[in-house]
């Protein structure tokens, strides 16, 4: 980390003050001028630290792990990040007795369910999954935003809550 924006206002008002001029009461007034200046730089320093984090983190599962359990601690370091490939053999169809139900057949058991979760028709587009606790299911629409920030534009996911 660079040192060279870093600026003690306290030592540089007394070094800019010529050494006679140097009263209390000159010293704590000069310093009172230059609040503002200094309330600007802070401003700018915590700007440049949050740039420099985002130009570190990238669209790489390690890193999108890392940007949320670092966004949500009252995960306690529970979110994971995996492939979104699926398993099992599915085939989709719909029911002839009542209109536009969609049912999915589990060709292993030969036995039709109702689909009422769109994630699992949505598997196989997915390209990852991300896994969360159900602690922050109310946090949903933040996890959405900071995965659409460093994800890559070419790539999609799906939030899965565990206990």
């Amino acid at each position: 980390m660079s040192r060279i924006f870093e600026i003690n206002y306290k030592r540089l008002v007394l070094l800019l003050l010529p050494t006679f001029l140097r009263k209390e009461l000159l010293v704590a007034f000069l310093r009172a001028a230059t609040a503002p200046e200094v309330t600007l730089h802070n401003s700018f320093l915590v700007n440049r630290k949050n740039n420099l984090y985002r130009l570190r983190m990238n669209g790489q599962v390690c890193y999108l792990r890392k940007v949320l359990n670092d966004a949500f601690p009252e995960a306690g370091g529970g979110i994971w990040i995996e492939d979104g490939e699926i398993t099992g053999h599915w085939v989709y169809a719909w029911d002839d007795d009542q209109e536009r139900v969609l049912l999915a057949y589990d060709l292993n058991t030969d036995h039709a369910t109702r689909v009422w979760d769109e994630a699992v028709i949505m598997d196989n587009v997915n390209n990852f999954i991300v896994f969360c606790p159900e602690k922050i299911r109310s946090f949903e629409i933040k996890i959405k935003s900071v995965l659409n920030t460093y994800k890559l534009l070419s790539k999609s996911y799906n939030i899965r809550y565990y206990e």
